[in-house]
């Protein structure tokens, strides 16, 4: 009978530091280099894809519903996904040198994201609704075609603390109109142009 209690208090244990230790043996700090990698989805945190040459965003990317951090920079995306929206959790989202002309809707669904590198593609709008994100701290727009921005963005003025125009070709005009929009918040920009 002892022997049996024994054996009952051992498994109850062990099925308790199963399910308690699995959330503590999660690597946050982890980066993945290659889906390859990945072993099981909930416990990726932090996804580099740079160089891939991808074209697309992997699907399985979406699976990784803890993802905080993903880079997807220097290869071939042209589009990202509405289903971007099924990582509440990310904070950091780096899409710089792609082919990417414009965002989902759904972007503004990020409710955690804290910094968007879009630098080097060839986008020329933002969605209205990214004026909603409460979380965004820094919008990496480098070397892109943006020369507005939408008029809800004056949202951001006291949460964005970092928007980055550098090579954007911006006239005096549309340098000003930012100024209005967002005057709390610390602009990068060459100085105004007459390019057109």
């Amino acid at each position: 009978m002892q022997k049996m209690f024994l054996k009952i208090k051992y498994m109850v244990a062990l099925s308790l530091l199963t399910a308690f230790a699995a959330p503590l043996l999660a690597q946050p700090d982890k980066v993945y280099r290659s889906l390859g990698e990945v072993s099981d989805p909930q416990q990726v945190y932090r996804l580099r894809l740079r160089w891939k040459r991808l074209r697309a965003v992997p699907p399985e990317v979406f699976t990784f519903t803890n993802l905080r951090e993903l880079d997807l920079s220097r290869n071939n995306i042209d589009s990202i996904p509405p289903d971007i929206a099924r990582l509440p959790h990310l904070q950091k989202l780096v899409l710089g040198r792609n082919l990417i002309r414009r965002l989902p809707i759904e972007i503004a669904l990020l409710g955690e994201l804290q910094h968007l590198d879009l630098n080097r593609n060839p986008v020329e709008e933002l969605p209205d609704d990214m004026a909603y994100m409460p979380s965004l701290r820094e919008l990496v727009l480098w070397s892109t075609n943006i020369t507005a921005l939408p008029a809800s963005f004056v949202e951001l003025n006291e949460t964005l603390q970092l928007l980055d125009l550098r090579s954007c070709s911006l006239s005096h005009d549309e340098q000003q109109a930012i100024e209005l929009l967002l005057p709390s918040t610390r602009k990068l920009w060459d100085h105004a142009c007459n390019c057109r």
